[in-house]
């Protein structure tokens, strides 16, 4: 109960203070999000940090965080979530391998090309799924890479080793600098969501109201930015 009742105290003082305990996915986590946190640490000194980088499923009390940073909206009743941004999924290669190998036109054209593969509970998600309009397409490719690491398909990528389904988000930097290039962006891949999610109503402190509201800015500025290239169009800030 005094425990509580401090807690109550720092939410009525908004008090930016004690111990983040997040847990992100790879890719994002290592070379979006990381950077992020140490800014936030850099402008609250009295927070510190317990960061969990999986893409694995979380369990919260299994893995001791207060809050996941993930993809797809929470299906889960019992716990509390705020979107972030959308993130469209593109296809993605480097203009080396394009000009070695080819450029697909269609989804039909993909499994003549290297799937760049994502490895989950030892099953891999070899199939594609675009869609046109209102049709869909489904692909199963052919690949000689699959992890289950995000960060290392995404390297892979960058490398010129094939084709890879990603966020926007994991891919903006390589994106914006033209080390990889979006491939046959009117055939869209399944989109997703940013999600940021709390176990219970009594996680959802000043500091993550504060992190929820600097992770909605900073995606956003990424998001325009890629608008601006004509990367994505411009539905994805609605």
């Amino acid at each position: 109960m005094l425990e509580q009742a401090k807690q109550n105290m720092k939410h009525d003082l908004d008090v930016i203070d004690g111990e983040v305990r997040i847990a992100l996915s790879s890719d994002l986590g290592r070379n979006v999000i990381t950077p992020w946190l140490d800014a936030f640490m850099d402008s609250y000194p009295l927070v510190s940090l317990r960061s969990s980088i999986s893409d694995s499923n979380i369990d919260f009390y299994r893995d001791s965080v207060d809050m996941a940073l993930r993809y797809g909206s929470p299906t889960d009743a019992n716990v509390y979530g705020f979107k972030i941004c959308n993130a469209p999924r593109l296809l993605c290669a480097t203009p080396e391998y394009l000009e070695a190998n080819g450029t697909p036109k269609h989804p039909h054209d993909l499994p003549l090309h290297n799937g760049l593969l994502y490895q989950l509970h030892d099953v891999v998600h070899n199939v594609w799924r675009f869609s046109d309009d209102n049709t869909e397409h489904k692909i199963k490719m052919s690949s000689n890479r699959a992890a289950n690491d995000g960060d290392l398909v995404r390297r892979w990528c960058v490398a010129g080793k094939g084709l890879a389904v990603k966020s926007c988000l994991d891919m903006s930097a390589d994106l914006l600098s033209g080390s990889l290039v979006s491939v046959m962006p009117e055939f869209k891949p399944t989109p997703t969501e940013l999600w940021l999610i709390c176990p219970s109503r009594q996680s959802i402190t000043p500091t993550v109201r504060l992190l929820r509201d600097s992770f909605r800015e900073q995606t956003s500025q990424i998001l325009r930015q890629l608008v601006e290239k004509g990367i994505v169009d411009e539905s994805v800030l609605s």
